[in-house]
């Protein structure tokens, strides 16, 4: 066996070495203060020879007494070395990775500037899928963003990093196309299922967080076909029933061609009856409630997948050895106490 180098040891909470630090200075602060003011006061009532033979009869009842106290201190630093869990060696073992696939289609047309959600409606989404991203880790996640048309940011990765690099990229000056086309984007993101390797078993998901605005696309329709494909169509209403003026990139407010500024009102409804279709769940952000809690909750109760196997490597845990010193030694001083009681 190689001999062990402190550069392999690791510990995982090193915050709990306060606890050892007080440990080791609990006695020796008890012991400094126990000297300070400890005193034989029957030393000015009995003769010097008298007093010499009770301490050595008080060192001969208690002589076992020390050893128990020092048993229990090293139980004590056995425990709080323990608390910071020492690892060293590796360990290499092989994971079986399972999940969902879940297409994540952000709107980003210029209605979600709408101010309806502090700062806007898009950096709430963008807040909220973070958040989500970093919750389904371990599930294979795209993203495809959509305003009058559909674009594949990212398709279905294990790599959350790249999600979120991804995810950085989704600003609504990304599509072109204005408009709101929420067929497209099922349509975009069920052929993202398509381009993987493996699209058996397991739950097809898309998650649509758009305000819902979207009078031509069909998205009853296209709900429809992704029902008969198995995919579950999730749905996330961004804004309120009664809406906000939609700023432009001019610092000016969208106006149409009656020359009326846009009030956008999310329209849940449309985006309601697409999950229904699908058997899918439709939740609401606003400012009161995003629900995200319970969605991720439900995701949970879903089929997963198999994404195959991946071999991991570890740092071995060795808190272990030093909670089972901690019991040998705090067994060894109730030993040393009961003899030292029967003597």
């Amino acid at each position: 066996m190689m001999p062990l180098s402190w550069d392999e040891v690791y510990f995982a909470q090193p915050w709990a070495f306060w606890l050892v630090g007080l440990v080791v200075l609990l006695p020796i602060l008890f012991t400094a203060l126990h000297t300070a003011t400890h005193r034989h006061p029957e030393g000015e009532f009995v003769s010097p020879q008298m007093h010499e033979w009770l301490l050595k009869d008080g060192v001969n009842r208690a002589r076992l007494q020390p050893w128990a106290t020092l048993l229990m201190w090293l139980c004590a630093f056995s425990v709080s070395i323990a608390l910071t869990r020492p690892q060293w060696g590796l360990l290499e073992q092989t994971v079986q990775q399972e999940g969902l696939d879940i297409v994540i289609a952000v709107d980003l047309s210029s209605s979600m500037r709408a101010t309806d959600l502090q700062p806007s409606r898009i950096e709430n989404a963008r807040r909220e899928l973070a958040f989500l991203v970093e919750e389904l880790s371990g599930n294979r996640i795209g993203l495809v963003g959509f305003a009058g048309s559909a674009f594949l940011f990212c398709p279905l990765t294990l790599d959350s990093d790249a999600v979120e690099m991804f995810l950085n990229e989704m600003t609504i000056e990304a599509v072109p196309v204005p408009g709101t086309s929420l067929g497209e984007a099922v349509r975009v993101a069920m052929e993202t299922f398509k381009l993987s390797e493996d699209e058996k078993g397991g739950s097809k998901i898309i998650l649509l967080l758009t305000d819902g605005e979207d009078h031509e696309s069909r998205p009853l329709e296209l709900a429809k076909q992704a029902a008969e494909e198995g995919i579950i169509i999730d749905t996330i209403g961004i804004g309120t029933p009664e809406g906000a003026l939609v700023p432009d990139a001019y610092g000016g407010v969208v106006k149409n061609e009656q020359g009326e500024a846009v009030n956008s009102k999310l329209d849940g409804a449309t985006l309601k009856e697409m999950s229904e279709i699908t058997g899918g769940m439709f939740l609401r952000m606003d400012s009161e409630d995003d629900g995200l809690d319970a969605y991720l909750a439900r995701l949970k109760k879903r089929q997963t997948r198999s994404f195959g196997s991946k071999t991991e490597v570890l740092r071995q845990e060795r808190f272990v050895l030093f909670l089972g010193l901690a019991a040998i030694l705090f067994l060894l001083a109730l030993i040393v106490e009961e003899v030292d009681k029967r003597r």
